[in-house]
């Protein structure tokens, strides 16, 4: 898969916007119960995006074919991802997880804003490389203003 993000800051959509100035205001610190789902839930309400509860987080995107932009929705469905860095393999499985794009690294690599991560329930900023992503459903969504 081979993606490619040429992202200007006043090309993302205003409502993402609101969602990357909630993350800024809240990294390092536990958003709720410290859930996946409590990062998204505030964001999404601080952004006042138009959105139904629990995984309608605004209108579905192809994230293969599709444009991206930081303050997407991303949720995550038996995912198994496999990365390999010399000899070593590394791989993990992500049952149901809910993050936000952050940041847009290159064709393949992303920030994304998520937290419950490896039992830390404070909100985290991890590198993700979306061509490790094997086998599962990874679905992004664009909030929509209210």
């Amino acid at each position: 898969m081979c993606l490619s993000f040429h992202i200007v800051d006043n090309e993302i959509p205003p409502t993402n916007a609101k969602i990357i100035e909630y993350i800024n205001s809240v990294k390092g610190k536990k958003v709720d119960r410290g859930e996946c789902w409590d990062l998204a839930n505030a964001a999404l309400n601080y952004a006042h995006a138009k959105w139904e509860p629990p995984f309608n987080f605004g209108k579905t995107i192809n994230y293969k074919t599709e444009k991206i932009f930081p303050g997407d929705i991303i949720h995550i469905q038996n995912v198994t991802m496999e990365s390999r860095s010399g000899n070593a393999i590394t791989k993990w499985k992500m049952t149901e997880h809910t993050a936000i794009l952050f940041e847009l690294r290159d064709a393949n690599k992303v920030m994304i804003a998520e937290q419950n991560v490896n039992s830390v329930r404070k909100v985290q900023i991890n590198e993700w490389n979306l061509d490790d992503v094997k086998s599962g459903k990874l679905q992004f969504f664009r909030p929509q203003a209210n």
